[in-house]
């Protein structure tokens, strides 16, 4: 009796088709991922929302405290309650970043960082400076010293108007946004993603060499690990993505800081809920 076996072109032909299926399924794969890490961040970001709606719903529509602005200062800030990475997570059945800290400090562990942390403060999808954790203030037990990260955080644009027509040229907590004076809550940023790393930019980026020591920002450190974009929490209490290119685009059409009158409010995009958004160093 003859035997007969594949041909060396039969083989060929079913190697190549395998080929082919591989190479098609493993992009579909890797969007698959990607919108499952996607769905991990609007997720975080849907909490902070509920958080800060719930917060202002017990402080007569007041949004919680943006804090100081530089790392120097998170000393000041984490000493008050209403700073907002300690007044909204008690909401949602998590710890203040005070205890986080606390317990860093005090049980010898490590600050939640991206990749890994399943924390409320930390996008899934991720990366993270070498620098950070951040630290600030003197060195205190065990010869450690508080540090912070954030991937969250809020639109530091949103009381400038605000405190300017009070007349207050430092940030307090006694002063602070209110839910029931903004126009176009759906279209008014709350917070927002913040980049990881300098990286999740091209070297050529305007933005690209600022640091992330941050604690809150606007569309300058805007996150682009998110199909080109990031995550940003609306007053509404919505969450939509967006690309960073069309985030950092002002109303005159240009990314450049430097823009004359330039304003980063536009359509779909208020930053600032009382006046022009414009640059801040």
């Amino acid at each position: 009796m003859s035997r007969r076996a594949f041909t060396l072109v039969e083989l060929l032909v079913v190697i190549a088709i395998i080929g082919t299926l591989i190479g098609l399924l493993v992009p579909a794969l890797g969007v698959v991922q990607a919108t499952s890490r996607a769905t991990g961040s609007q997720s975080n970001l849907r909490q902070w929302g509920m958080g800060t709606l719930m917060y202002a719903d017990h402080h007569k529509q007041r949004l919680p405290w943006e804090g100081k602005k530089d790392a120097a200062d998170m000393e000041t800030n984490l000493a008050e309650r209403s700073y907002w990475a300690n007044a909204v997570p008690p909401f949602v059945g998590q710890k203040s970043y005070i205890e986080v800290i606390d317990e860093a400090i005090n049980g010898g562990v490590e600050i939640p960082m991206a990749p890994g942390s399943k924390s409320i403060f930390v996008d899934p999808a991720a990366s993270t400076e070498m620098d950070a954790p951040y630290e600030f203030g003197p060195v205190i037990a065990n010869g450690r010293q508080r540090a912070f990260s954030f991937n969250y955080v809020p639109n530091s644009e949103l009381n400038n108007t605000y405190l300017a027509e009070a007349g207050i040229t430092q940030n307090t907590p006694n002063y602070t946004m209110s839910l029931n004076i903004m126009r176009e809550l759906n279209q008014t940023i709350l917070m927002l993603e913040m980049r990881g790393t300098k990286d999740e930019l091209p070297g050529t980026d305007i933005h690209h060499g600022l640091d992330l020591d941050r604690h809150r920002c606007d569309w300058k450190r805007f996150a682009n690990r998110h199909f080109d974009g990031g995550h940003l929490l609306y007053g509404d209490n919505h969450v939509a993505h967006e690309t960073n290119r069309r985030l950092i685009t002002n109303r005159q059409g240009s990314t450049d800081p430097a823009t004359p009158g330039g304003d980063w409010n536009k359509g779909g995009f208020v930053w600032d809920p009382l006046g022009p958004a414009t640059d801040q160093p």
